[in-house]
């Protein structure tokens, strides 16, 4: 069986480049997320874990990274696996008629000159822009026929004597360069001039994750020291840099509890999460794509692994 007509149309939509004039992929995903929190899912607080081999792939087994990974991590599907149209149809069928995709996004650095610009310096040094573009991709039981390479035919398991807790703090304790850590009053901060996380004590934490949980928040910050990644604070709560700086900090939190394989705490007073959240992102459209590529690359840093490509190269888009 083929793809529908109307799937066609969306996977040849999908496939022409956005480009960094693309505002409409950004407003494409936000989309997607508002949904979610509308339904009361926050893609950036969910159970999964990079330990049982859950998280979101493409059909080559390289891991979705950044805004993909949550995008497509809110999918509930038992096997996590996308793939585009064309590819479906090189391992042997296609999607079923009907079948809907979801869209993910890829990006990268261009180098830009201005040839007609006099100044020889300038031309010496080119302009990095982003480009940005977006495509649909589909889970592998909304297709029929597949022959899956055999190693994604099973699913992983954590290794034998795998302890949540002594892999949480790993983490911390190998964490190159890290900021000071110090047990202090009854809230949990980072200090950028000081350069120092300040934790309350553990036994004031409700559980291990939760204490786990909330130290990998304030690592996510630490992350933007100018001695780390460089980036800009804001105390203000109204501003947009506060905002980003903020879903960094959650966005790395999910990383770093995914990586250790222990469960993000329920949120208290989850309503008012959601509102918040909501009209940020409806303020600024770039804010889940931006954080969620800056967390991803503060979990690098925390984890001291190199930067790859994202899933699914461009060559993989069906024109």
């Amino acid at each position: 069986m083929g793809i529908s007509t109307t799937a066609l149309s969306e996977q040849k939509q999908a496939s022409k480049p956005q480009g960094n004039r693309g505002s409409g992929v950004y407003e494409i995903v936000t989309k997607q997320i508002l949904a979610l929190l509308e339904k009361g899912t926050i893609p950036w607080r969910r159970p999964w874990s990079l330990v049982t081999g859950d998280e979101p792939m493409n059909v080559r087994g390289n891991l979705y990274r950044g805004a993909n990974y949550f995008l497509l991590s809110a999918l509930n599907y038992d096997r996590p696996i996308f793939l585009t149209f064309r590819q479906a149809i090189e391992l042997g069928e296609s999607v079923r008629r009907g079948e809907k995709g979801f869209p993910v996004v890829y990006w990268k650095m261009l180098e830009a000159r201005n040839d007609d610009d006099e100044d020889q310096s300038d031309r010496a040094k080119p302009k990095q822009i982003p480009f940005l573009r977006y495509y649909t991709v589909f889970n592998i039981s909304q297709c029929e026929g597949l022959r899956l390479p055999e190693r994604l035919k099973q699913t992983l398991q954590p290794p034998p004597g795998f302890d949540p807790i002594t892999a949480a703090e790993s983490i911390w304790a190998n964490y190159p360069n890290p900021p000071k850590l110090r047990y202090f009053g009854s809230r949990a901060t980072y200090n950028p001039v000081l350069d120092e996380i300040r934790m309350p004590p553990k036994h004031a934490f409700e559980s291990r994750e939760a204490y786990y949980c909330t130290l990998f928040h304030e690592m996510g910050h630490s992350t933007g020291h100018k001695s780390r990644l460089n980036r800009e604070f804001s105390f203000n709560t109204s501003n947009q840099t506060y905002a980003r700086e903020e879903l960094t900090a959650e966005m790395t939190s999910a990383f770093l509890c995914a990586r250790a394989g222990i469960s993000q705490p329920v949120i208290e007073n989850q309503a008012a999460y959601l509102a918040f959240w909501s009209k940020s992102l409806k303020d600024d459209p770039k804010l889940f794509v931006v954080a969620a590529g800056r967390a991803q690359k503060a979990a690098d840093h925390i984890l001291g692994v190199n930067a790859t490509e994202e899933a699914e190269p461009v060559t993989d888009i069906c024109a």
